[in-house]
């Protein structure tokens, strides 16, 4: 029953980690984007309302640059990025908007209002929005908190502000399991969970490696608060785009949180 809900979402927020686009040994997955391009277009004409909040920036930059600064890699990285999405997207005649945020705009209620406006008219006209942070310019300092936590926080906070019926949370890794499934071959996935306790969150791992901000403990504290807010979100292995079909036929894959 849980899943077939989830057939019938229509505002979906989907996140795509960077380690579905980058990686050190092989560079951009520019194939990746291809895919998930026509998919998303796909999707989209069917009458689903895409959002597509999207990684790969700062790793995309330090794959070209090296040894620079995050802020650096994502001026450098976002250009490109942008590029192959438009590319990608092109091909399946599908028109996109790019919208790069900070905290502040989600954080005030006249500018997380204006910007939930822009997104549903982006979506009524059919048009993709693809949003990801400001890395190049955001930066903390006192009384000021203008960056994310990761794209896994931007993404939770974009479900909230547009009101979407799911989020979905593309990575490399196939769901959540009762423990790492590197370390542990008989570790078991979870089909569905309703709650998270505080002290799995503690026992996930961090991203280990400098591309990426994110990694399973991220994702619990997004689920946690996916669930808080009454939004079905589901964790799955994005490596092939096409997955997005079969989750949205209700299919049991990855780990869906739902209350």
């Amino acid at each position: 029953m849980l899943r077939r809900e989830i057939r019938d979402a229509n505002v979906i927020v989907i996140k795509v980690g960077t380690s579905l686009l980058v990686s050190s040994e092989h560079g951009v997955a520019e194939s990746v984007i291809t895919r998930l391009a026509c998919v998303l277009s796909e999707l989209t004409a069917e009458g689903k309302q895409v959002i597509l909040v999207s990684s790969g920036a700062v790793g995309i930059g330090l794959i070209q640059l090296g040894a620079v600064s995050r802020s650096a890699a994502a001026a450098v990285g976002q250009g490109k990025l942008t590029s192959l999405y438009e590319k990608a997207f092109e091909k399946e005649d599908q028109q996109i908007g790019q919208l790069l945020l900070s905290r502040e705009v989600l954080a005030y209620p006249e500018s997380q209002a204006n910007f939930a406006e822009t997104i549903h008219e982006l979506l009524a006209n059919k048009i993709l929005p693809i949003i990801n942070e400001n890395d190049a310019v955001t930066i903390d300092e006192e009384n000021h908190l203008a960056k994310f936590a990761d794209n896994d926080e931007l993404a939770l906070l974009v479900s909230k502000a547009v009101q979407a019926d799911l989020l979905i949370m593309l990575s490399d890794v196939n769901g959540l399991y009762s423990e790492n499934p590197f370390m542990n071959e008989e570790a078991t996935m979870f089909q569905h969970l309703a709650t998270i306790d505080q002290t799995l969150i503690e026992n996930a791992s961090p991203a280990l490696d400098g591309f990426s901000r994110g990694g399973i403990r991220s994702k619990l504290k997004t689920a946690s608060g996916a669930l808080a807010s009454n939004i079905s979100m589901i964790l799955a292995n994005g490596k092939r785009p096409e997955v997005l079909f079969d989750i949205l036929a209700g299919q049991e894959i990855g780990t869906l949180f739902k209350r």
